[in-house]
């Protein structure tokens, strides 16, 4: 019997119920075997399957500067493999880094008709409900909570992860998603219920980052609702004024106030910031340690209890092995400014380079750089960050010209969303090595590709077909 929909829309559906839900991996001798690597070769065959008996049809959204973007950087990618000491773990990269290509590709340029978009939004959705109330469970009964980084809570039982593995991962899936959860809660639906419902899941998925107790999570969502603010047409604004709906944010941040070390751990993350940023700034007089209790910084200015000279006293050595990564990152492409230390080969040269500087040692002979884009320059070299990061410029650019098109509510706050959702997810790597997490980065390209031929495909419906 033949299907009613093209093999494409299954593995679609598919990729967005699966990815996101599961996290099971493992290996086949040297080949790791995930959700995502095995929707990412499924789609791919059923869309040039579908292609070949004219099932799906391409829509006619401009790829090719982003296109030429990626074509770019995996030729430098290629390159850098001269530089390589291993070539398995590269190889590894650049298959990884080719299937986030064709992923993003397909789904961008494949025409799905209204109603299949309605359909992967529902199906998204239910995974997306599933994983947050996963992740109020496993707070509330203890299931494989996350115990790194615990010396810094005193109430907390653990750190949430949900699906997504880790805690750091878990909290920048939900901030790419929460953005657009609050939009359709108070700007999209008018009706009462539909709005309270909306809301409840973003309360669902605000608990669930608090719980993850990613410092850096915490601030990036602060931004992303401040720029999703900026960027809401002021006719939204009155739907979002009304007064249950104010009601309800007072509830929930409320809630948030009251969670386990939640004041104490937003203490920490503005003490971090301050460490970092405020005493990097020209005319910074002082660097005394802070958890002396001694002069020179903004949060030192009145006297402090024991507790949190202790709690400043742990942010700074967290702070200072931060740092001290990112400066290992720096010296390496520093080093290796041409074509870095090849691809894939940053944990292969860690050890190199903590030896050779041994200021830079902090008890580990392998450990992540933390931050995405020392990880791309230190391997491909300055030329090969540029290219990398004209990717994401390009990224922009398209969703800047969407924002400006979008001729419809839905469409209007979709894009908006992918915005505030996509900031989040950029900031959050200057932390973190998330665009090299598959499962994470697999969604990330999915959803946005989806999202963004969805704007371009309505961009000329009228309003009224999309209230």
């Amino acid at each position: 019997m033949r299907l009613q929909q093209p093999f494409t829309y299954y593995a679609v559906i598919l990729s967005l119920f699966l990815v996101p839900l599961v996290s099971y991996k493992t290996y086949i001798g040297p080949l790791p075997l995930s959700a995502e690597v095995v929707m990412i070769p499924l789609l791919t065959i059923a869309a040039i399957v579908d292609y070949a008996q004219k099932r799906i049809a391409l829509n006619d959204f401009n790829i090719k500067p982003i296109a030429v973007a990626f074509l770019l950087y995996f030729i430098i990618a290629v390159i850098s493999l001269t530089q390589a000491v291993s070539l398995a773990p590269a190889a590894m990269e650049l298959a990884r880094y080719l299937s986030y290509v064709v992923l993003f590709l397909i789904v961008v340029k494949v025409r799905f008709t209204r109603e299949q978009y309605i359909h992967f939004a529902k199906v998204f959705g239910l995974s997306v409900l599933i994983i947050g109330v996963y992740g109020i469970v496993q707070y509330i009964f203890g299931i494989s909570l996350n115990t790194a980084g615990l010396y810094a809570l005193k109430e907390a039982k653990g750190r949430v992860d949900s699906t997504l593995v880790n805690p750091n991962y878990y909290a920048s899936f939900l901030n790419f998603v929460i953005p657009t959860l609050v939009l359709l809660a108070v700007v999209y639906f008018k009706d009462k219920k539909a709005q309270l419902l909306m809301f409840a899941l973003y309360g669902i998925y605000v608990i669930n980052l608090v719980l993850t107790y990613t410092r850096a999570a915490w601030v990036a969502m602060i931004g992303g609702f401040v720029l999703m603010v900026l960027l809401i047409p002021k006719d939204f604004i009155k739907n979002a004024v009304r007064p249950h709906i104010l009601l309800s944010f007072v509830v929930l941040l409320t809630v948030v106030y009251f969670m386990p070390d939640v004041q104490s751990r937003t203490y920490s993350a503005l003490y971090a910031m301050e460490k970092i940023l405020v005493r990097n700034l020209p005319g910074h007089v002082t660097d005394t340690d802070h958890s002396q209790g001694e002069g020179g910084g903004f949060f030192t200015q009145e006297p402090e209890e024991e507790g949190k000279a202790e709690d400043e006293a742990t942010t700074s050595r967290a702070v200072v092995s931060r740092v001290t990564l990112w400066k290992t990152g720096w010296v390496m492409m520093k080093e290796n400014p041409i074509l870095g230390v090849g691809i894939g080969n940053y944990l292969v040269r860690y050890k190199d380079y903590v030896t050779k500087y041994p200021e830079l040692y902090i008890g580990h002979d392998q450990y992540s750089v933390h931050n995405s884009y020392l990880k791309v320059g230190a391997e491909t070299g300055f030329i090969g960050l540029a290219a990398f990061l004209a990717i994401y410029v390009i990224y922009y650019v398209y969703l800047l010209r969407l924002y400006f098109s979008a001729a419809n509510r839905l469409s209007k706050i979709v894009v908006i969303g992918l915005i505030a959702g996509s900031a989040t997810f950029m900031v959050q790597n200057l932390s973190n090595n998330l665009i090299f997490i598959p499962q994470l980065n697999t969604i990330f390209w999915l959803v946005s590709g989806l999202a963004i031929a969805f704007v371009h495909q309505n961009k000329e419906k009228p309003a009224s077909m999309q209230q």
